[in-house]
């Protein structure tokens, strides 16, 4: 047989391809997952690489400027010279010193920590004897207080209960005793609109009436009446309220003068309106 047969043969009667079986296609799957895997973890790990690598001076330099910028705000928070000392107080006249501080916790805190505008507005909301506050900072550890008191131009009784009024009819609790001040006597709680605030018209009627007569200073308010005053005589004055006091001031003066001339009998003078009612 020639060579040639022989190669022949040898090619046709090879063995054939084995048939796959599943447990060989499984076995096939399973190493090209671990193929992949291994495929992205080297991916993976060079991206990170990469990562490293990119990150030069300038990132360091941030890196240490940020270490040292936390490190700078534990000292300035911790160290005790940045505690602030008791503060300093001034414009009270009337209010003292403990009544204002007890109001704002201030002494021995941080100074960083303080908002001396919400400290501000403390001393209003809770002092309603203070019209205005200031509070300001200095480093290290100082700190001032400023307040602005509001003046009595009267002095406001309903009951147990006295108060002060500045004039803009703010009501706040009283201190002292003010006999240079006019009084107002509200006999059921009328005069004033809420508690906190006088009647407009009944402190612009008073205010008129002391200026027009210098020596009244004993004032009543009763709803049904309005505003009324006892007269040296007396007498009981009905003023009311509203506009025109200064008219019921002038005709009140006349009117007095005509009945001590008469020397009449008199329990009421009222004036509340156009027409004078005397009896």
């Amino acid at each position: 047989m020639t060579k040639r047969g022989i190669r022949k043969k040898k090619r046709f009667s090879a063995t054939s391809l084995p048939v796959l079986s599943p447990r060989t296609i499984k076995q096939g799957r399973a190493k090209q997952r671990g193929r992949r895997e291994a495929s992205r973890r080297r991916k993976k790990d060079s991206a990170l690489d990469k990562l490293v690598r990119s990150w030069g001076f300038s990132h360091y330099t941030a890196l240490l400027l940020l270490m040292s910028g936390v490190a700078a705000l534990i000292f300035l928070f911790s160290d005790a010279e940045f505690q602030t000392q008791t503060p300093a107080i001034s414009g009270n006249s009337y209010l003292s010193d403990e009544q204002i501080l007890k109001q704002v916790d201030l002494a021995g805190r941080n100074i960083y920590v303080i908002d001396p505008q919400q400290a501000s507005r403390q001393l209003m909301t809770f002092l309603p004897q203070v019209k205005e506050a200031r509070v300001s900072l200095a480093l290290p550890n100082h700190i001032a207080i400023h307040v602005v008191e509001r003046q009595p131009v009267l002095i406001y009784r309903q009951g147990d209960k006295i108060l002060w009024a500045d004039a803009e009819g703010r009501l706040f609790p009283a201190v002292t005793e003010r006999s240079d001040l006019p009084r107002l006597i509200d006999e059921d709680g009328s005069a004033s609109t809420d508690g906190e605030h006088l009647n407009p018209d009944v402190g612009q009627g008073i205010q008129t009436i002391t200026t027009t007569l210098p020596g009244m200073k004993e004032f009543h308010h009763r709803q049904v009446y309005g505003l009324f005053f006892i007269s040296p005589e007396g007498w009981r004055v009905y003023l009311g309220d509203g506009d025109d006091m200064q008219r019921k001031v002038t005709t009140w003066q006349a009117m007095r003068k005509k009945i001590l001339q008469e020397n009449r009998p008199v329990k009421t003078v009222d004036l509340r309106y156009d027409r004078v009612y005397i009896q």
